[in-house]
């Protein structure tokens, strides 16, 4: 009686963090020479749908960010470079991007763009993209630097998670849409709370 007591506890506090996750949008402000570029459009859309699809309103900007933006119901903005090539930046040889999911302002996001080209391939650097933001956007709401066994959130993608990709979004992890959420849910506490 009492396991099933906490279970309709859980879900009850997973259906309240849910809602507050859609009554808000997560902002993310992209910087980049690539805006208006209908590559970052259609990698932007489908980014947005893949959270989506787990109750998270995202909403891509291109630019400064507008001062209306500052703290909005979801807290601050999220901050987004899209650099044309990775140079000499810390991140390992074949990382694609990486997040400062701990930082309070600032950039907290870097895209090798170098890094995602698929010459062969235009369509699918528009797909890959959309799942490099996905994941480093979950970075930066989970607030914590881990990945997930496999889905969007995974380390790593192979052969066949790139194939995945093709005909459909990877998905998210049942643990990494219970800490978006939660993320959420601490992003807006602190943004009420300053």
């Amino acid at each position: 009686m009492k396991m099933k007591t906490y279970w309709v506890v859980g879900i009850a506090m997973a259906a309240g963090l849910s809602a507050q996750a859609e009554e808000c949008n997560v902002t993310v402000y992209v910087h980049t020479s690539l805006s208006g570029s209908a590559m970052l459009l259609r990698a932007e859309i489908q980014a947005a749908a893949m959270f989506r699809e787990i109750g998270v309103a995202v909403r891509f900007r291109n630019g400064a960010v507008r001062a209306n933006d500052a703290n909005d119901a979801c807290g601050a903005p999220i901050m987004l470079q899209i650099d044309s090539q990775a140079g000499d930046q810390p991140p390992a040889e074949h990382t694609l991007a990486y997040a400062t999911p701990y930082a309070k302002s600032g950039t907290c996001i870097h895209i090798f763009m170098d890094r995602i080209a698929e010459r062969l391939n235009p369509y699918f650097e528009t797909v890959l993209l959309a799942h490099v933001l996905a994941h480093e956007i979950t970075h930066v709401l989970e607030q914590v630097a881990r990945h997930s066994a496999d889905g969007v959130m995974k380390a790593h993608w192979d052969r066949r998670d790139k194939e995945d990709m093709k005909s459909h979004s990877l998905p998210f992890a049942a643990i990494d849409v219970e800490l978006i959420h939660i993320g959420i849910a601490e992003r807006t506490h602190a943004a009420v709370m300053e």
